[in-house]
């Protein structure tokens, strides 16, 4: 059952991340059919069946476990709050590393030190909110696709993010 679980919330996740990062590419970037990346494209889709989807699965069914069902302002900003500085870090150290590794990043490290406190940061602001209405109003059984399409928008910013600390990478190698 958590097998299939995971493997629903992956293909979610890898669905709407695959959606985020075209979009990016194509509307936020305003690349041309012939400057657009499928392999980056690719690598948000792995990001998203093998790492996002199941982590926030297994994430946020700790969270109801340790808190219970959000009935409570109280319980909100505490499932809110634990989501934002337990289970999210791990995930930023985890996306940055893996992508470091799919690009061939020659300093994995680096890239992590470097952008998950800047991604962080920004989820301080966008993150809570999405999170409360998720305690909120939203089923656990349905958790999975509200959180992969807010991550949608959120997945957007990453990649976008993602791209340009690239970008500045490979200018300051060609000096």
């Amino acid at each position: 059952m958590m097998l299939r679980q995971a493997a629903r919330a992956g293909a979610q996740s890898g669905t709407i991340m695959t959606l985020a990062d075209m979009g990016t590419q194509l509307f936020v970037e305003g690349e041309t059919k012939d400057e657009y990346s499928v392999e980056r494209t690719l690598r948000w889709t792995v990001v998203g069946l093998t790492l996002h989807g199941p982590y926030f699965l297994a994430g946020f069914s700790m969270l109801d476990k340790q808190f219970g069902a959000a009935t409570s302002l109280r319980i909100v900003a505490m499932k809110t709050a634990t989501a934002q500085i337990v289970v999210f870090p791990p995930y930023l150290v985890a996306l940055f590393g893996a992508m470091g590794y799919m690009e061939g990043h020659p300093d994995i490290a680096e890239k992590i030190h470097t952008q998950v406190p800047k991604a962080f940061t920004a989820g301080c602001v966008f993150w809570p909110i999405a999170n409360v209405v998720n305690f909120t109003f939203v089923p656990p059984a349905l958790r999975v696709p509200y959180l992969a399409c807010s991550a949608g928008v959120w997945n957007s910013y990453l990649s976008w993010t993602n791209s340009k600390s690239n970008e500045i990478g490979r200018q300051e190698k060609g000096r």
